[in-house]
């Protein structure tokens, strides 16, 4: 379960998936998935001025917790990822989530 603390960011990132979901097509999407909440922040901040969508991480993807990073400019973002050590998994979604990229092993919900 997420620390208390993100509860608040928890609470933002469904409601931006709730207006996401009403516009647009979010399986078109290459989803970018980190190992915990403040890596997953710390990537939306950093993010903030490239053409990406945040949202909770999906279920099918890590069922506990998390942040996700939509976008459509995979290697743009892969590329600023790597430039500041931020490790990441990279998902599509078809029928079902398939991971394309990465591998995280310790993913958590807490620090």
């Amino acid at each position: 379960m997420a620390e208390l603390k993100y509860v608040p960011a928890g609470i933002i990132l469904h409601i931006k998936e709730f207006f996401y979901k009403l516009n647009d097509n979010l399986d078109d999407y290459f989803y970018f998935h980190f190992e915990d909440i403040p890596t997953g922040l710390k990537a939306e901040k950093l993010l903030k001025n490239e053409n990406i969508k945040s949202i909770p991480v999906p279920d099918e993807i890590f069922p506990e917790c998390g942040v996700a990073i939509l976008s459509k400019e995979k290697d743009k973002i892969k590329s600023i990822l790597e430039k500041n050590n931020i490790n990441y998994e990279i998902w599509i979604k078809e029928k079902e989530f398939k991971k394309i990229e990465g591998d995280i092993k310790n993913k958590g919900c807490q620090l």
